[in-house]
């Protein structure tokens, strides 16, 4: 199995001989012709004067053929190669990688930052597929960024001269206020936040994320998330965070468990607060990932307090809600005209507070009620639902681990809650009540979603970290 080295080869305003006709010609004309390239090419076998030619200039450095592509393979294409072999030019044969020195990768280009996507010419069609994907990851003010790096590395290592803090530096930087500014070409910003982060040294603060990583799917995860998780130095998840999405993390990423469980909490609220404060103040950047959304139950809005009184800055990454992520993949609307007019979503723990006058609201009538948290207690919800006036038949749905290979689905009505209930174990995982009629559609709107389990591929396998 061949094992090519990846390389940028420099062909602006230097000769490239692209041979043959068609399609593929006209597209690695194109892109020569971008790249500034002087291109001569045969479209048909040459004739014997423009081989000497070929000869002659292949003598001199300057002249001398720096690439040659063989866009066709047929009989007067194949029968240059003893030629090209004899001349010691470096050939590339489209779709035939036998007969290639070197591969033309699929591009994905910002300005200076170049990205080639090879498979040693065996399979160019996977090369264009993870091409597309890594377009979409890529912010479009990449050039600028780089441009932005470019003009301040000179300064950036005669003030630091320390490899490791340099590096730091740069890393806190560029995924920070000041890269976010040259990302969006507002160059002014970008310089003076550099500018004052390099005159404050060690001194200045890092900087931490508040990350919703969506319901357990690692596809989900939003594209801002995933930058701010391979981002960070630092990586405090929730017991809720999917394995697979922790896997996206950098591998020389410190991962910590803050996790609370039923009936165990052994990083405190308060800890966790005071956990995020320090890490800032050591000048780290860190992601806090939170299942769902950061501000859905998750308790985002204490912790994001708790850093701004501590001078760290703090941004907050929105994530798929669990509630939405579940009715999308079980087929159970939220709202829809003829059945439900609002949503609400409470909580298990909190709806168990409230009294008796307070459930009035809930029990109302084509709304649906999501439900977190609050497995443990269905039976008494059921129970104070039915007496807050909703029907005995009214339906709901449970779903355990959503959207993850170990989803379920079940269905029950709030007269009989304990037979549904009895069908999963909270030991396998968290599970999200929907009460309402839009429960009713699922069958309906994803068939395959509607039975006891569900599977789902990983299509960020591409992504997995290096």
């Amino acid at each position: 199995m061949s094992n090519p080295l990846p390389f940028q080869l420099q062909i602006s305003q230097r000769p490239v001989l692209l041979i043959g006709d068609g399609e593929a010609a006209e597209a690695k004309a194109r892109l020569l012709i971008e790249r500034q390239a002087e291109v001569t090419h045969w479209l048909t076998s040459p004739t014997p004067d423009q081989l000497r030619s070929a000869e002659q200039a292949n003598r001199h450095p300057a002249s001398r053929f720096a690439l040659v592509i063989i866009a066709e393979v047929s009989d007067w294409t194949q029968a240059l190669i003893p030629w090209i072999e004899r001349e010691r030019l470096l050939l590339n044969v489209v779709d035939a990688p036998h007969l290639s020195q070197g591969f033309i990768p699929a591009i994905v280009s910002r300005g200076r930052i170049q990205i080639g996507i090879g498979t040693g010419g065996s399979s160019p069609v996977l090369a264009r597929f993870v091409r597309t994907r890594l377009e979409q990851v890529l912010p479009q003010g990449l050039e600028h960024l780089a441009a932005f790096a470019d003009r301040w590395q000179l300064r950036v290592r005669n003030a630091i001269s320390d490899i490791s803090s340099r590096r730091q530096f740069w890393e806190r930087q560029l995924a920070g206020p000041a890269g976010q500014a040259a990302l969006d070409n507002q160059l002014d910003i970008a310089d003076a936040t550099l500018s004052a982060a390099l005159q404050s040294g060690s001194n200045s603060p890092g900087r931490v994320s508040l990350v919703g990583a969506g319901p357990g799917d690692a596809s989900l995860l939003t594209l801002k998330g995933l930058q701010r998780l391979q981002e960070a130095d630092m990586v405090l998840f929730d017991k809720l965070v999917s394995p697979e999405v922790l896997s996206l993390a950098r591998r020389d990423a410190q991962l910590e468990d803050v996790g609370k469980r039923r009936g165990h909490c052994p990083t405190p609220q308060e800890r966790i607060n005071q956990r995020l404060v320090e890490l800032g103040k050591q000048g780290l950047t860190v992601c806090r990932l939170k299942g769902g959304d950061p501000y859905m139950f998750g308790r985002g809005g204490e912790e994001a307090l708790a850093l701004v009184e501590a001078g760290i800055p703090v941004e907050v990454v929105p994530g798929i809600t669990t509630a939405s992520a579940t009715a999308a993949i079980t087929g159970i609307p939220l709202t829809h005209r003829k059945m439900a007019r609002s949503v609400r979503f409470i909580t298990g723990h909190l709806a168990l507070e409230q009294t008796e006058t307070d459930w009035q609201p809930l029990a109302l009538g084509q709304e649906t009620l999501v439900i977190y948290m609050g497995f443990s207690h269905l039976a008494t919800i059921a129970t104070q639902l039915r007496d807050a006036g909703l029907p005995a038949a009214t339906p709901f749905a449970l779903i355990q681990n959503a959207t993850t290979p170990k989803q379920r689905l079940v269905h029950g009505t709030l007269g009989q809650p304990d037979t549904a209930a009895g069908q999963l174990n909270l030991e396998d995982g968290p599970a999200l009540i929907i009460v309402g009629e839009t429960t009713r559609l699922a069958g309906r709107i994803n068939p395959g979603e509607a039975g006891q389990e569900t599977c789902s591929a990983d299509p960020l396998f591409w992504l997995r970290s290096a």
